[in-house]
């Protein structure tokens, strides 16, 4: 090849390489053909708490460098690395260079970078591919708290800061700040917080939808602390249909002697005091009362509760007073709960007890004993004696193993009959709140008899987790197969490849209370502590095993049809004493030989008794029912489903009716409201305790005209190492309890020993050990 050959070929070659260079420029330096990418920071909890065992607020911002819709989808394990991964879907539409906000519910669990991920898929996360995700890592990493977390709505972002002296005493509390935009306008969004305290502060600079979402949340459960003094008018304004006390004015004090007596500490103010003034509203309780005016009140709203105070928590020298502290863990006794090692199950804890479906049995084993034998006595000696006769036992080489086929084709037919559809086993605990509505709690299992995929579809405003394997820790997310989208019609779960005879596990709960009726229970006790009266099943669903739980027995009430009445039973077989066992077990004992057949009831039971502070509850119904209560589609059909239902509701022992009463000892249960020592347990009627101290509380009447004549303790000799003092209002002082006798009586001069309507016990141990909580008989009469 010539030179100048060379020369032309490369020449042509160069033209060529800078065409193509130029054909490439438009495309690098120009926007249309890019790809897109989004710019994302996230925002996890309350402000930055995030709460175990709850669900949580993820706050996702996004911006897109071109006009992008698609799925953002996040991926995480929610049973603390049980089981396969579940990934919470939602559709947005980005504008370009816009930024935009979305919330998306996801349950508490510990998070590393090892076990959860973000991803943006464009179109869908079903065909679309990830789009590049800049600004924030694609995982979250936060430690969930088990911590009581106090939201404040408060002019002054200090209010409340006093809470954080109470950790250590036996409680474990976290103070969030929020912002009126971190009222979000769905109510499972708030289910993280326990308590939420609105001092002070424009209550309708809140959207109606944020109004309800509060409204729901504490008719689910929440406590809802409404405050202010002079402001408490335009904090309640939105709430008057649930605050106990409606806003008439103020007043001025220039002394709280009541809020002294409760934080047991010196308070001079230097200035009068201004107080909201008010009138209670019916069915409220008056729990502190000044200057003839309510201090403190509050008023039970659903499962939830609403308290009012009558001053600004946030004004000196009350906000920074020594016996702040002490005054609201009194206050909120039953809303914060004690710190607590011991056993606390919830819903979760019913994954084994899922894969007992009532409907699917295993095989006879009768049946398959006598197949076993048939096969081997045909494919043995008859054949062989067959074949010899026939002189054909060359034919064995192919009739051995049709035999062999076809008993196993029969073993297999023997062992699937109950198993060739879908099928469904659901546990729910309906939590009644004695005036028509209900929280539905819901664990249930999807059996899929042939492998594939599966669509789930839950009614609106349910929210759902998710598990495919009973145990075995995971290590990494792996391929995403269960996909939950929160929709505004229902709740979608997609199942992706579940395989043959497999268990889709789900946890589902609605975001606000139900319809679901209630119990009505009439009590009358005579002084001896026998109970008399009648329990009405006010549901629509006819109840089975009902029992009453009143003052550490528990009566055995029977089956009640509903809108049906059952009386109390005085018989002694119908009665179980409690003292301090587990009444699951008391009512349904393990069976040692054959199917145990209440193990459902056990395991539901004692999921609900021992969640924290249910088993203190002095008196309470339980009932079951196994009807359709609640119910999904599969594929948009409904499938069979074997369900139970344990209902069960509080009950208020009511004495303000009566004009003298007698209260035997075992129904007022006193509350530990601070712990000052090493080691502290609840369990079921009683408490295990190192060297230090506690204080307990005794509620009385809800009846502010009763006057109490007399009262009794016992179980204060407890041992060398327990010492008991009861606080002396008259000498503001404690004073210590006999311990050379096991009761301590009162006779007379009653009101020394009673402060804001509760007798208060003090409780020192020099070592670790278990203290039979103490027990209270009062007597009196309503004026």
């Amino acid at each position: 090849m010539s030179l100048s050959m060379i020369r032309k070929g490369c020449l042509l070659l160069t033209a060529i390489l800078l065409l193509a260079a130029g054909l490439a420029v438009p495309q690098l330096s120009g926007t249309a053909n890019a790809a897109p990418q989004v710019e994302m920071q996230t925002e996890l909890g309350y402000e930055g708490v995030f709460k175990q065992g709850k669900w949580n607020p993820l706050r996702i911002m996004l911006k897109s460098s071109e006009d992008l819709a698609g799925d953002i989808v996040i991926q995480l394990q929610n049973n603390n690395g049980m089981g396969e991964a579940a990934s919470y879907v939602q559709r947005v539409e980005l504008p370009k260079d816009t930024e935009k906000e979305i919330v998306i519910a996801i349950p508490g669990v510990f998070l590393t970078k090892d076990n959860n991920t973000i991803t943006f898929y464009e179109g869908s996360y079903s065909e679309g591919k990830p789009v590049a995700i800049s600004g924030s890592k694609t995982y979250l990493t936060k430690s969930a708290v088990a911590s009581t977390l106090v939201g404040v709505l408060s002019a002054d972002p200090d209010t409340m800061n006093f809470l954080n002296t109470l950790n250590g005493k036996g409680n474990s509390i976290i103070r969030a700040p929020l912002q009126a935009d971190d009222i979000y306008e769905d109510a499972m969004l708030l289910d993280g917080l326990d308590v939420l305290v609105m001092n002070n502060f424009a209550s309708d600079t809140l959207t109606e939808r944020q109004q309800e979402s509060i409204n729901s949340w504490v008719q689910s459960g929440g406590t809802l602390v409404l405050s202010g003094g002079a402001g408490y008018a335009k904090t309640s304004a939105p709430f008057l249909d649930i605050a106990p006390v409606q806003p008439e004015g103020t007043m001025d004090v220039d002394s709280l002697p009541e809020l002294v007596q409760l934080g047991r500490k010196p308070l001079s103010l230097a200035d009068t005091l201004t107080l909201s003034k008010g009138s209670v509203v019916e069915g409220a309780v008056v729990d502190t009362i000044t200057a003839g005016a309510p201090l403190f009140a509050h008023r039970d709203v659903g499962q939830g509760k609403v308290r009012y105070a009558a001053y600004d928590v946030s004004m000196e020298p009350v906000s920074s007073w020594a016996g702040h502290a002490a005054v609201w863990a009194s206050v909120l006794k039953n809303d914060l709960p004690m710190s607590n090692g011991g056993y606390n199950p919830s819903m979760d804890q019913l994954s084994y007890t899922l894969e007992f479906f009532p409907s699917i049995q295993m095989p006879s084993f009768p049946v398959l004993l006598w197949m076993l034998i048939i096969y081997a006595f045909v494919a043995a000696p008859l054949l062989y004696f067959i074949l010899k006769k026939a002189d054909k036992r060359e034919w064995a080489w192919f009739l051995i193993p049709l035999v062999a086929v076809i008993a196993s084709a029969a073993v297999y037919m023997a062992g699937s009959t109950d198993k060739t559809e879908e099928m469904a086993h659901t546990l729910n605990i309906v939590e009644l709140d004695g005036a028509g509505l209900g929280n539905i709690d819901t664990a249930t299992a999807l059996f899929t008899p042939r492998s594939g995929d599966y669509q789930v579809e839950f009614p609106q405003n349910t929210y759902v987790k998710t598990q495919r394997r009973s145990g075995g820790f995971v290590t990494n997310l792996g391929e995403n197969k269960n996909f939950i989208r929160v929709e505004q019609e229902q709740t979608k779960l997609e199942l992706r490849d579940m395989p043959q005879w497999s268990l889709a596990k789900m946890w589902a709960r609605r975001a606000a209370p139900e319809q679901t009726g209630q119990f009505a229970v009439t009590l009358d006790i005579n002084d001896n502590g026998e109970i008399a009266g009648k329990v009405t099943n006010e549901t629509l669903h006819d109840l089975d095993q009902v029992v009453l739980v009143v003052g550490g027995t528990a009566y055995k009430v029977g089956d009640i049809p509903a809108r049906g009445t059952a009386d109390i039973p005085s018989d002694k077989k119908s009665m179980i004493t409690l003292m301090g066992s587990d009444l699951a077990y008391q009512l349904y004992p393990y069976q040692n030989q054959g199917r145990d057949s209440f193990n459902r009831q056990r395991d539901m039971l004692s999921a609900y008794t021992y969640q924290q502070g249910n088993f203190s509850t002095s008196a309470y119904v339980v009932g079951w029912s196994d009807e359709e209560l609640s119910s999904y589609t599969v594929g948009g059909s409904f499938i069979p489903s074997d369900q139970l239902n344990l209902w069960t509701q509080s009950v208020e022992l009511d004495w303000s009716q009566k004009g003298a009463f007698s209260i035997p000892y075992g129904f007022l249960t006193p509350q530990v409201s601070q712990v000052n020592a090493t080691n502290f347990f609840v369990y079921p009627h009683g408490i295990e305790m190192g060297q230090g101290s506690i204080t307990a509380e005794f509620q009385l009447l809800s009846n502010p005209n009763a006057r109490y004549d007399e009262f009794s303790i016992k179980e204060i000799k407890q041992g060398n190492n327990i010492t008991m003092e009861i606080w002396n209002a008259e000498q503001a002082a404690w004073e210590v309890l006999p311990a050379n006798q096991n009761t301590y009586d009162v006779t007379d001069n009653t009101e020394r020993y009673i402060v804001d309507n509760q007798i208060r016990l003090s409780i020192q141990s020099k070592g670790q050990g278990m203290i039979q909580m103490p027990e209270l008989t009062l007597k009196g009469e309503n004026q």
